[in-house]
């Protein structure tokens, strides 16, 4: 960009964009005064977090290594590669001859850089590509003394900036100094749901005028909390959080399944908090949904999502083969079909007017024609994750009943809707005690009160086949209820709670969901 003057007539914006985490790797030669600036290799087992000094030893070329144990036990291999190949086969042999970590030294004109990911198989130990001036630096070093180097980095960034700058010129200089007058803090959570320990997430940003946004992937570590530091004022952010650690989206597109929230901005100095995945994942509609569900004359205009956590405001679609892109501020996610994702959930919607069908489709999104008049309608909604990789929530039933009119206006539809607050940490586990509780909340779609609710909860153990567990509910005012769960003796720790849930209303609205494998118990 070439700088400019300030706009006199008119309106005019440059803005940029900048994401960044801790540094993933540094080295530094002792005693040496150049610099080097390795990358990881994209699939390279990382280096130990708290640090590392090994020595660093000339082990030849691709062509002709010395990876015997005599010269790389216990050291860093660095290796001259003409071919500028991934160097895993140089680091499998290497770790067999004890080493810990391969330097590769890449030919003349080829950068170093490349986008480390945390799936697929990993190398048998570290992979470091380095230019060929950075590497000829480092064997020079090597030939006259002993080159001890300091590692460092972390793959695992405690920490990240989404920051999005506005000038009303091009400046001089694009430099942007990060404040508690310019930022919020998002203390985000992610909550591990598998043995995959990671996930991708991305968050797009919208200036007041635009109405498309574009982000690469990226990925976090689950099981932990990460504080985040984000762009306050007028700028308008959504975050896209996955499950799995989809594909590597660096040109631009959206994830294509996962649970996203509604575009929000941010003030100044603000402190938020985001949990992502939390128990009870199941569906629902969330507070602030853009889309109610509604009758219209006789068609039944239903948008509820198949996948809700307990955060109001989360929400996602069923799995379904779909493509990337650009994304909109309502886009709907699909899918991708890129491994490990799945082929896609079992999700089924059955519509009953007075007990007989008249709609099915595959999930309660879209439009249903029912026939005109008053009747008693029952909407049966099923999920089903098809993945290894989804381990809470695997399974769920829905059910809902209520009664319509044809309406001469859009009209809200009475669908009671049942939210969870599980005492569970990162991974949805419930700590040790006999017994537990839940707090759980009826309400209706945002625009309907709930009137006179009543609650039942119930427990299972062994995946709904059978509902042993004793469950006491305090009705405390207002819709909420207090559920005390208390496991039988035999199921001590690392059993799954089945929760199956039933409420009504006076107005005879009632709803029946069953969450299986709603959350672990630990010990």
């Amino acid at each position: 960009m070439n700088p400019t003057s300030k706009v006199t007539e008119g309106a005019f914006e440059f803005n940029a964009r900048f994401e960044m985490t801790a540094p993933e790797l540094r080295t530094e030669v002792r005693g040496a005064g150049f610099d080097l600036k390795p990358y990881y290799a994209k699939q390279s087992a990382p280096f130990d977090p708290r640090g590392e000094q090994l020595v660093a030893v000339d082990a030849g070329t691709r062509d002709k290594p010395d990876l015997r144990p005599g010269t790389v036990r216990g050291k860093l291999a660095v290796i001259r590669d003409d071919y500028a190949m991934d160097g895993y086969d140089l680091a499998e042999t290497a770790a067999k001859a004890g080493a810990k970590g391969v330097v590769i030294v890449l030919p003349e004109g080829l950068i170093a850089w490349t986008r480390w990911k945390p799936m697929d198989t990993r190398s048998a130990i570290p992979v470091v590509r380095m230019t060929a001036a950075d590497g000829a630096e480092l064997l020079q070093y090597m030939a006259e003394r002993k080159a001890v180097v300091d590692i460092s980095g972390t793959v695992a960034s405690p920490y990240l900036y989404d920051i999005a700058t506005q000038w009303q010129q091009v400046p001089q200089d694009v430099t942007y100094t990060v404040s508690d007058r310019n930022t919020a803090q998002v203390k985000a959570s992610y909550a591990n749901n598998s043995a995959l320990g990671w996930t991708s997430e991305q968050r797009f940003s919208w200036r007041p005028y635009a109405e498309v946004a574009w982000e690469t992937s990226r990925w976090v570590p689950t099981g932990r909390t990460r504080t985040e530091y984000v762009t306050s004022g007028d700028t308008q952010w959504m975050h896209d959080v996955d499950f799995v650690t989809g594909p590597d989206l660096f040109y631009g597109g959206a994830l294509q399944s996962g649970l996203r929230d509604a575009p929000r901005t941010f003030k100044a100095g603000e402190k938020a908090t985001e949990e992502w995945y939390k128990a009870v994942v199941r569906p629902s509609i969330p507070h602030g949904f853009s889309r109610p569900s509604v009758r219209n004359g006789d068609l039944l205009s239903l948008a509820i999502p198949e996948y809700t956590d307990a955060v109001a405001g989360h929400w996602g679609r069923r799995q379904v083969p779909s493509t990337g892109g650009g994304i909109g501020r309502t886009g709907t996610p699909g899918t991708a079909d890129d491994p490990p994702y799945p082929q896609g959930d079992a999700v089924a919607a059955v519509l009953y007017r007075d007990g007989k069908k008249v709609s099915e489709a595959a999930g309660a999104w879209g439009i249903f024609s029912v026939p005109a008049g008053k009747a008693g309608y029952r909407l049966d909604l099923t999920t089903e994750r098809k993945t290894e990789y989804w381990q809470t929530g695997t399974r769920t039933a829905t059910s809902w009943s209520f009664r319509s009119d044809t309406a001469a206006k859009e009209t809200l539809l009475p669908l009671l809707q049942v939210d969870y607050g599980v005492r569970a940490d990162l991974s949805n586990t419930v700590g040790g005690g006999k017994r537990h509780g839940l707090d759980l909340t009826v309400r209706n779609q945002d625009g309907l009160t709930a009137p006179g609710v009543r609650l039942k909860v119930e427990a299972s153990f062994d995946d709904g086949k059978t509902w042993k567990g004793q469950v006491r509910v305090k009705d405390r005012g207002h819709n909420r209820f207090t559920a005390t769960v208390e496991r039988p003796g035999e199921h001590r720790q690392g059993a799954y709670v089945t929760l199956r849930v039933t409420a009504s209303d006076k107005a005879g609205n009632t709803v029946r969901q069953t969450v299986e494998r709603a959350y672990l118990l630990g010990k």
